[in-house]
């Protein structure tokens, strides 16, 4: 995203993009819990939450169609990382060969928008280690490209 003619996407469109995101994610179970929205809530303690790390238009044509990406990571909080540690990874790792296998299949994000590409940018990682509490935070990078036809 790097190109001059790239621009950022009004926020509105983005959040709405990964409302989306979030209950198409939820319907596919392949996580072993629920994904919030932007962080997990005091009362639902660990688990998985989603967020946007931004998007951009990258192609715009003269009638205000457009292709864009939309960033989003998912998070996972686990309060005790049990031997094997990789197995934390699998639910994240999943849902990217599930996402490589189906791509936006059953996906749908607005009346205008079509979804063409749903991808893993970066593999789950540990965030920065232990947090104050115990808890460890991993988190994976993902894309979802799509087209918007123009409100005419």
């Amino acid at each position: 995203m790097a190109d001059e003619n790239v621009r950022l996407l009004d926020t509105t469109d983005t959040t709405q993009v990964i409302e989306a995101l979030q209950s198409w994610i939820n319907g596919l179970s392949i996580l072993d819990g629920h994904l919030w929205l932007e962080y997990i809530e005091d009362d639902q303690g660990l688990g998985y939450c989603i967020k946007a790390n931004g998007g951009a238009i990258t192609d715009e044509d003269i009638l205000g169609n457009f292709t864009a990406e939309v960033l989003f990571i998912i998070y996972y909080t686990v309060g005790v990382i049990p031997d094997g540690a990789g197995m934390i990874y699998k639910p994240l790792n999943d849902l990217a060969a599930w996402f490589k296998a189906n791509g936006t299949t059953g996906l749908s994000i607005g009346d205008r928008r079509t979804p063409s590409e749903i991808k893993a940018l970066k593999s789950p990682t540990d965030l920065s280690g232990k947090d104050e509490d115990g808890s460890t935070t991993f988190f994976a990078v993902y894309q979802l490209t799509y087209d918007e036809e123009a409100v005419l």
